[in-house]
């Protein structure tokens, strides 16, 4: 294959439609549809600054497509592309990938992970503005939460509005997931470090999230008994999509995400988590998904028929959730 066909099929990766791709590229190399269709074709080369302008728009390495054997791998950093500096921006990041993979033929979201994926947190306002406070004081140190101590009212109401897009979106994706019995154990450690350095308005919000957090596992193991994708107020009955659930304990990983769909793979995985860094290059994809493929088939299934396996998970990450609300009961009443 040239190195004109692999930019090509890197290009055409980004589309689900073959013409959609075509009016882009006529308007970013300002030549008519014709003109694009002969380089698709390869009856006219791509020019140097052509070539340049396509890596630079749609974030791919020409060291990797002059040598794709030599491993070496091309990555696109969300916080260099578009940096976090209000919670809309990472909002807005994660609504247009999602937005993109709802374009592509076939989609289908590979999700290993040790904590509850963010599209659940989504599910709760009150839990997802937490994790937004948490991540702005550390991955994103924004100024403005220095000497802001967290409340409900925090994230404002435009952010949010992404957040349930966002979350509304994920329902109507096909996803197989994969999780541990540590899924909770972050956002539990963020709560009760939060309370003991005093950064809640209101103490009792802790109990408050800890309380959501029961009611998301209990949304999160309706979804996993149905095999499917719904919201909280919809039922099994308003299914979206298809939800498969493994779980785990022998795989430590971080966030890794895979999007596959008829027009290539997309791989996403955290890098200063939540900050994400994301790579089409097939060799390492497809990687990913072997490497998927295998820990799902030592995994056992907790959704759908595995009604043994799936009491057995709740049940335990139930458990950890009131342990800690106890421990946060005791630790307001110290500090009142």
């Amino acid at each position: 294959m040239s190195l004109q066909d692999r930019i090509i099929e890197e290009v055409l990766s980004h589309y689900a439609k073959r013409n959609e791709a075509v009016e882009e590229l006529a308007e970013l190399l300002h030549v008519g549809k014709d003109a694009v269709y002969r380089r698709l074709r390869g009856e006219s080369m791509l020019r140097p600054d052509e070539i340049a302008l396509l890596a630079k728009t749609y974030h791919f390495s020409l060291d990797a497509l002059l040598s794709p054997k030599s491993g070496k791998i091309s990555f696109s950093f969300n916080q260099f592309i578009n940096p976090v500096r209000s919670f809309e921006n990472y909002l807005e990041g994660i609504l247009q990938s999602i937005e993109m993979a709802h374009q592509l033929q076939d989609a289908h979201l590979y999700y290993a992970s040790m904590e509850i994926p963010v599209f659940h947190y989504m599910f709760f306002p009150g839990l997802i503005s937490f994790k937004l406070y948490a991540w702005g004081l550390t991955s994103w140190d924004f100024e403005f939460l220095e000497k802001m101590d967290f409340h409900f009212e925090l994230v404002p109401p435009p952010a949010l509005a992404i957040s349930r897009e966002i979350v509304r979106l994920y329902q109507f994706l096909p996803s197989t997931e994969l999780w541990s019995l540590n899924i909770v154990d972050n956002t539990l450690n963020q709560i009760e470090y939060i309370l003991t350095i005093g950064r809640f308005r209101d103490p009792n919000d802790a109990l408050v999230l800890c309380d959501q957090a029961l009611q998301l596992i209990a949304h999160m193991r309706h979804m996993a008994k149905h095999g499917a994708k719904f919201s909280l107020q919809g039922g099994a009955g308003n299914s979206s999509a298809p939800f498969h659930l493994y779980h785990n304990e022998l795989v430590s990983t971080n966030n890794t995400i895979l999007l596959s769909s008829r027009q290539g793979t997309h791989l996403f995985t955290t890098f200063e988590n939540p900050n994400f860094l994301i790579t089409t290059d097939p060799v390492l994809c497809r990687h990913s998904e072997q490497w998927l493929q295998k820990i799902i088939g030592k995994s056992n299934g907790i959704s759908a028929h595995s009604e043994k396996n799936r009491q057995w998970f709740f049940n335990r990450l139930e458990k950890k959730v009131q342990t800690t609300r106890k421990h946060l009961e005791l630790v307001i009443e110290e500090q009142a």
